[in-house]
């Protein structure tokens, strides 16, 4: 099942992880402070889930559309290299 924006945002933290888990596309990672932070396409829209390190407990998944945040999981990506060019 295919969810809008809204709808995503309304679900709990454990409703959010299962539809990842299940119909997400996980893109890349970054460590920020204390967390990890997962970046997943979903129905045309970008999510990360962040995870504190010490204790590898989510605290919370949210919709991601600011583009300076999702430029910096682009960074480590070198298409030459990736293509062998």
């Amino acid at each position: 099942m295919g969810y809008t924006q809204s709808e995503f945002r309304k679900l709990t933290v454990d409703q959010k992880y299962q539809i990842l888990k299940e119909q997400g596309d996980y893109i890349g990672g970054r460590v920020f402070g204390s967390h990890w932070v997962y970046l997943y396409a979903l129905d045309g829209f970008f999510v990360e889930m962040w995870v504190i390190i010490a204790i590898e407990k989510i605290q919370w998944i949210e919709i991601q559309d600011n583009q300076t945040i999702l430029n910096e999981y682009t960074r480590e990506i070198d298409i030459k290299k990736d293509l062998n060019l």
